[in-house]
């Protein structure tokens, strides 16, 4: 049997599957990035947890059919390239030739939100559609679409930076140097940072009592547990998240109108709790009223969504679970 191994190259960690022949992940592990030092280093990490996994597995290289990694950033996904990255700091990082230094098997690379929009057209909420959005909300927004069972990259591989769309001009600064980007206002960083400010400023209030000071245990969804036990600015703070949300997404489906928008990263664990409001204030905002929204789903990957879509990389052209083996 031939086996898959996707790679998840993130800010903070690095997790490393192994896909069976009917897309199962049958194991996982994760080591810390320690994103502060020089590309090849992280890269080194990347190889040895390939290799911990596959011995943990008793599986031999050999019966390795490829290697897929999901990386935050803009890629060239033909020569496996991440052009550039904020985050990590990357740029024109040689990931795929980097690790056939170590590994002598053929390895893509792809954008992290569009390894989850490729998993869940595959496999998850996405499964049976033509057209797909999906929106990965973590440390910043990713974006993947999908459009007749292909990944749209846009031109030099540029395109789907949702994140860095303006939506209030000259407003926050962003790490790509312009202001008022959209995940200053929606991705998860944002919700931790005014969480931790809304509670050092109120700590005598309902958020302030439940984070005690240790603002390491403060979430994405630390705001969003604060509001339902009644917390009112803790309400006003998610009434703003959900307003800013809505913005973002009605631009994007004024432009592409998918059949399904799929809502991915810690927060799709809200559920209903967050799409029913994103659905009400689309209903008002989008301008073809007379038709249809798309509908909105979770994501059903979790947070294994990146591994899995890069566990699939080498055989989603196919779009054939068979062509795994």
């Amino acid at each position: 049997m031939k086996y898959t191994i996707g790679i998840e190259l993130g800010v903070k960690n690095i997790v490393a599957g192994i896909l069976d022949k009917n897309g199962k992940l049958i194991r996982r592990d994760t080591v810390p990035t320690n994103k502060d030092r020089e590309f090849q280093e992280i890269i080194k990490d990347v190889c040895a947890l390939i290799r911990k996994i596959t011995v943990d597995e008793d599986i031999e290289i050999k019966n390795i059919k490829y290697i897929g990694v999901g990386c935050p950033g803009v890629t060239d996904n033909k020569r496996g390239i991440v052009l550039k990255n904020y985050s990590l700091n990357f740029t024109n990082a040689h990931v795929r030739n980097e690790i056939q230094k170590h590994i002598n098997l053929p390895v893509f690379v792809e954008n992290d939100a569009n390894c989850v929009a490729i998993a869940e057209y595959l496999l998850g909420a996405a499964y049976g559609t033509e057209s797909s959005l999906t929106i990965k909300v973590g440390v910043g927004i990713g974006g993947g679409i999908i459009i007749d069972g292909s990944i749209y990259n846009g031109f030099n591989f540029g395109g789907t930076e949702f994140g860095h769309m303006v939506i209030e001009y000259n407003g926050r600064p962003c790490s790509c140097g312009r202001k008022g980007c959209w995940e200053q206002y929606v991705s998860g960083s944002s919700l931790i940072n005014q969480t931790k400010q809304l509670a050092a400023e109120n700590p005598d209030s309902i958020l302030g009592r439940m984070v005690m000071n240790n603002v390491a245990q403060i979430t994405e969804l630390t705001i969003f547990e604060a509001a339902k036990a009644g917390d009112e600015k803790a309400k006003k703070l998610c009434s703003e998240f959900v307003e800013y949300f809505a913005e973002g997404l009605t631009n994007i489906v004024n432009i592409l109108m998918p059949e399904v928008v799929i809502i991915a990263g810690p927060i799709s664990k809200l559920g209903n709790a967050i799409v029913n409001p994103l659905v009400e204030l689309l209903k008002d905002r989008i301008y073809s009223k007379e038709l249809n929204l798309p509908e909105f789903k979770m994501a059903e990957m979790g947070n294994a969504g990146i591994v899995v879509g890069a566990a699939m990389l080498g055989s989603f052209k196919d779009e054939k679970l068979d062509d795994l083996v």
